[in-house]
């Protein structure tokens, strides 16, 4: 249901890479000088460390963790977790609330209240009622103090948005450690197949392969992007999927019902100048449906929509 990057048969001998586990999915780095490496692949562990302390749903002790149990009461937390949150809120605003980071109890009310890797496929009911959303400009967040107050009777969940916020500030803290050589070595870095590059690319662009998940087969039919700059990122529902009592469900979730959310499109790919942008922009649109082109267009991005019987639409990509 991802974008995702190139193997390494695509892209020249020069370009090297590092892949590692994180937000329980995959983060893959590559540069065109290999000399580079190592600084850039330090500054990514480092960056994905303190992202996950601050942002992670499944730590008990990450400061999210901890203001979603202080909700209704200012909580000192990390810088860390105040930008991310300022951030869905932006992307809050720009889709009109079809992204919302306050969806966190409809999230563990469908079943996912546990890392996917560890969730258990099938589960008998669900761990409560569909919770609508909806309360995101609630959210208090004072710069001076350090600190956030989660509106009460609310859960943050920023999975609509960390990976993309991650992406991209990981790409800007890479630039600073490499200092005068960032103008002359091409970064891509991609966590689940939300992708965004800095500096020159290779020759021909960073080949960015278009599948319905990261660890599928090439195929010959497969559509490929050559991403220059900016960003890409895919949503859908066809794999991050399991089977409640009640039905299937899945993590996609409707803030304006608080139930997983249904679409006559099967993946929305989303090419913006931030991953962060493109990330939950391609799942506003596929919750919106029918009206998502029109949206796309109107706020300045790229897509690539497929519906659930195959036919394809572009928005501000030539037609293949």
């Amino acid at each position: 249901m991802t974008t995702t990057a190139a193997t390494d048969t695509k892209l020249p001998a020069s370009v090297a890479g590092r892949s590692l586990p994180a937000f329980g999915t995959t983060l893959s780095l590559w540069v065109t000088d290999v000399r580079q490496l190592e600084r850039v692949e330090w500054v990514v562990r480092s960056w994905i460390e303190a992202v996950d302390a601050a942002c992670s749903r499944f730590r008990d002790d990450s400061d999210l963790a901890r203001a979603n149990r202080k909700a209704g009461k200012a909580l000192p937390v990390s810088p860390v977790l105040l930008d991310a949150v300022e951030a869905a809120r932006e992307m809050a605003r720009l889709t009109g609330g079809l992204y919302d980071p306050t969806v966190g109890r409809a999230v563990v009310a469908a079943g996912y209240d546990q890392s996917f890797d560890t969730l258990p496929k099938v589960r008998d009911r669900r761990t409560g009622r569909p919770v609508p959303a909806g309360r995101w400009a609630e959210i208090l967040i004072d710069r001076s103090a350090t600190t956030i107050t989660v509106p009460k009777g609310v859960s943050l969940d920023l999975g609509g948005s960390a990976k993309g916020w991650t992406v991209d500030t990981a790409l800007d803290l890479c630039w600073l450690e490499l200092g005068q050589d960032a103008f002359s070595v091409g970064l891509c870095i991609s966590a689940g197949g939300d992708i965004a590059v800095a500096g020159p690319p290779p020759a021909g662009g960073w080949p960015v392969r278009l599948a319905e998940a990261l660890d599928s087969e090439a195929a010959p039919d497969d559509d490929w992007v050559a991403l220059r700059s900016g960003a890409i990122a895919t949503s859908g529902a066809l794999r991050r999927r399991w089977t409640m009592g009640d039905g299937e469900a899945h993590h996609i979730i409707d803030p304006r019902t608080g139930a997983p959310g249904r679409s006559c499109w099967r993946l929305v790919t989303v090419m913006a100048s931030q991953c962060l942008v493109a990330d939950t922009a391609a799942t506003a649109a596929w919750l919106l449906g029918e009206e998502a082109p029109r949206w796309l267009g109107s706020i300045g991005v790229q897509g690539r929509l497929v519906a659930n019987d195959g036919t394809v639409t572009r928005v501000g990509l030539p037609q293949a």
